[in-house]
């Protein structure tokens, strides 16, 4: 017997993980090899205040969003993740209504940083798992 609230439990907490080593990994490639962010702390603080990882907001927003409705059990059916699943696929290009600030700043990562790429190939995957929902006849 399949039990459908573990299986989504399960995927739920993998697209959070995805999402947030997806940010790690942009996140790492905006602040490349500054020297001024090299100490966890003072990287901490830009990551929180400097207007040069602003972009990124959307994304943490889905992931607090994402990780509190875990925490809370409001993830109970696969189609439950369907806004996610949107608003991820939306952050990378995958859906009509793309950000496009975010997306060329996406882009010009994973040019740059090979984990950028691995982290968004593992994100696509993870997406792909996450059922749409059935459009009413």
């Amino acid at each position: 017997m399949v039990n459908i609230a573990n299986d989504t439990h399960v995927l739920a907490n993998e697209l959070s993980l995805c999402l947030r080593e997806f940010h790690r990994a942009l996140i790492q490639a905006e602040a490349g090899q500054d020297p001024d962010l090299q100490n966890p702390y003072t990287f901490l603080f830009a990551v929180i205040g400097d207007p040069r990882f602003a972009w990124t907001s959307n994304l943490t927003q889905l992931i607090v969003k994402l990780d509190e409705s875990i925490a809370e059990g409001e993830i109970a059916t696969p189609e439950d993740l369907e806004p996610y699943r949107i608003e991820a696929s939306r952050l990378i290009g995958g859906e009509k209504t793309s950000d496009p600030k975010f997306r060329l700043r996406h882009l010009m990562a994973i040019q740059q940083v090979p984990d950028v790429a691995l982290a968004t190939g593992a994100l696509r995957k993870v997406l792909g798992k996450v059922p749409m929902a059935k459009l009413a006849a």
